[in-house]
């Protein structure tokens, strides 16, 4: 279940940053931070990516709970690096040479490296360098 709440997360990420990206596009290049402020509070692109920002984060924090975080967020950042990487060579025209498109390769052979090393998030935390506070009953 923790899996698909790092799956979710990654996806609520990746089409938020390409919400920014394309509620940034008709950004005022000039006017400073008050006209900055205004394109941000009334871009229904950035809005919505912001609260794909959120949802993102709400989603991941549930992910921690069993994932270690020397195993999540890998996947989150470099999993999430890819689909961008791609996603703005397809949606925005971004060009991609040869040396990004062998980086993410190399990327994704290091995510499934790093993932396929772990044990499974049922295994008991101190497996993962941490050991959650145990609260007694007699308390």
């Amino acid at each position: 279940m923790h899996i698909l709440f790092l799956i979710v997360a990654l996806v609520f990420n990746a089409v938020a940053n390409l919400l920014m990206k394309a509620g940034m596009i008709q950004a005022p290049q000039s006017g400073g931070m008050a006209a900055a402020a205004r394109h941000y509070l009334t871009s229904w692109p950035v809005i919505i990516g912001i609260f794909m920002f959120a949802l993102n984060v709400l989603a991941y924090t549930q992910a921690l709970i069993k994932i270690p975080i020397s195993i999540a967020y890998p996947i989150m950042t470099g999993t999430g690096f890819a689909i961008i990487g791609i996603a703005g060579y397809f949606l925005f025209k971004e060009h991609l040479s040869a040396i990004q498109i062998a980086g993410i390769i190399l990327i994704l052979m290091g995510i499934i490296m790093i993932s396929r090393n772990h044990a499974g998030p049922d295994q008991p935390a101190a497996r993962s360098g941490y050991e959650s506070p145990r609260v007694s009953a007699d308390c």
